[in-house]
């Protein structure tokens, strides 16, 4: 081989040396600037959400000794269940945006109720004192002002999502499920309200 053809080559093979470390740079430096998982409302959200998902499980731990309706109990459990679920997935999605280095909101909600679509504590001091279709009356009426007050903090997030194109990893679909079931839930009791003549 000439040493001109040499030389070539040599360059060549420089060039493409440089353009792969170039173009893996350029890589790292797109990842290095991507956007944090969960911007500062979402995590507020997840934070926020967990909190009211609690007082949901305080709620449902009353109605196996208050109410003798089979099916109110076996709804109480789904609830119990349910919420549990989702705190679970809330706090997963917590621990991973910590780990990705995102500040996690901490501050107490001393407040009464603590946010909006809570029952404060003198509605949940009734409901721990009533039994019987009392009991029933004010939990199925405060269980659907808290699940609107649910529907209202997801329907707010899904609004900021839309404008900004966004769809947060994980919580884009828990926020969906969160909408659907609290809907068919708060139709239930409704129906439950009416049917056990509660509504007067």
């Amino acid at each position: 081989m000439s040493g001109g053809r040499h030389a070539a080559r040599e360059r060549l093979c420089t060039a493409l040396f440089a353009a792969v470390i170039g173009a893996g740079l350029s890589c790292l430096g797109r990842a290095a600037a991507a956007p944090p998982l969960y911007t500062p409302d979402e995590l507020m959200f997840l934070a926020h959400m967990i909190v009211h998902h609690q007082q949901a499980l305080d709620m449902a731990a009353l109605v196996a000794s208050r109410s003798q309706r089979e099916e109110f109990v076996r709804f109480a459990r789904y609830v119990d269940t349910s919420q549990r679920a989702e705190i679970d997935q809330m706090q997963a999605l917590l621990k991973l945006a910590a780990e990705r280095g995102a500040e996690i909101p901490h501050h107490e909600m001393s407040g009464d109720p603590p946010m909006a679509g809570m029952l404060s504590k003198a509605q949940m001091a009734a409901l721990g004192a009533a039994h019987g279709a009392e009991f029933e009356r004010l939990w199925l009426q405060g269980m659907i002002y808290h699940h609107q007050g649910a529907l209202d903090m997801g329907r707010e997030l899904q609004n900021e999502e839309f404008a900004t194109h966004r769809q947060p990893f994980a919580l884009d679909t828990l926020v969906d499920d969160i909408l659907v079931a609290q809907r068919m839930e708060i139709t239930k009791m409704k129906g439950w309200l009416a049917q056990w003549g509660l509504t007067g």
